[in-house]
């Protein structure tokens, strides 16, 4: 067979139906806002992420599912200014009062999707476009375009390697199937076929999320599980009093959990 036969785009749509709901995905993100809030950003992979991309200072950078700022927060200090995209008005919300908070002037929010019409929201093009950990998407053909239709220099992305932020044991725990979605190589391989050549580079999240109480951590660790039964439910929270651990005030993992990430990017001609 030859491989640029295969139509990773309709791969892509098989295997990720999470997309394909734009109005769940905002209700879900809006209910996991105020986890980021709450819970220790991933520094380390934020470091690496941005070192990486080594924006110019006098770029204008669109950040396309900011969430409440972990890019757009850090990035605002080192370019001339930062507009966040995302579906969920909550994370928004999250990111406005960060700015707010840290004096931060040169960042603006829009709330759209990804099959919104960007230009009709204002959107303009900017220097560089971002999606970091963020393309969850139906068609993934188009939301490739539209961030490259919207680069003046240059698209960065990044997705998840194998599971990802998926945790297969927590799953497993509860009597869950681990879902299978399209890791980074179906991404990989729809932009050589889209004909750009993107450079690619893995990078590590080590970092470890705290939460205030045990009865938080449930909440959080449901929300990514979805409706439970009760059955699952206690096992869920027998999961967590195995994996869990109290240290200086918080609760963490007894083990710290290393998730890889793929960073695919590619300058404008």
């Amino acid at each position: 067979m030859d491989i640029r036969s295969i139509d990773w785009n309709e791969i892509w749509k098989q295997h990720n139906p999470e997309g394909r709901d734009e109005e769940r995905t905002r209700i879900y993100w809006d209910n996991r806002a105020s986890s980021f809030a709450t819970g220790v950003e991933d520094d380390f992979y934020v470091n690496q992420f941005l070192t990486l991309i080594d924006p110019c200072p006098e770029w204008r950078v669109l950040d396309v599912g900011c969430a409440s700022g972990t890019l757009a927060i850090p990035l605002a200090g080192r370019v001339r200014q930062v507009t966040g995209v995302d579906i969920s008005g909550a994370m928004l919300d999250g990111l406005r009062a960060g700015c707010e908070k840290g004096g931060i002037g040169n960042v603006k929010t829009v709330r759209a999707s990804w099959t919104d019409d960007w230009r009709a929201l204002a959107i303009e093009p900017h220097d560089l476009v971002i999606a970091s950990r963020s393309l969850i998407v139906a068609d993934l053909r188009q939301a490739i375009a539209k961030l490259d239709r919207f680069a003046l220099r240059r698209v960065c992305i990044s997705t998840p390697v194998g599971d990802g932020p998926q945790d297969p044991a927590m799953l497993g725990a509860v009597g869950r199937r681990r879902r299978g979605g399209a890791d980074y190589i179906y991404v990989y391989n729809l932009l050589y076929q889209m004909g750009l050549q993107a450079n690619l580079q893995f990078l590590t999240s080590r970092g470890q999320r705290t939460y205030p109480d045990k009865e938080t951590l449930f909440l959080r660790m449901r929300d990514k599980v979805g409706e439970m039964l009760p059955q699952e439910e206690k096992a869920l929270r027998d999961y967590i009093d195995h994996s869990f651990v109290l240290r200086e005030g918080r609760w963490q993992r007894r083990e710290p959990r290393s998730i890889r990430w793929a960073v695919m990017w590619w300058d404008k001609d």
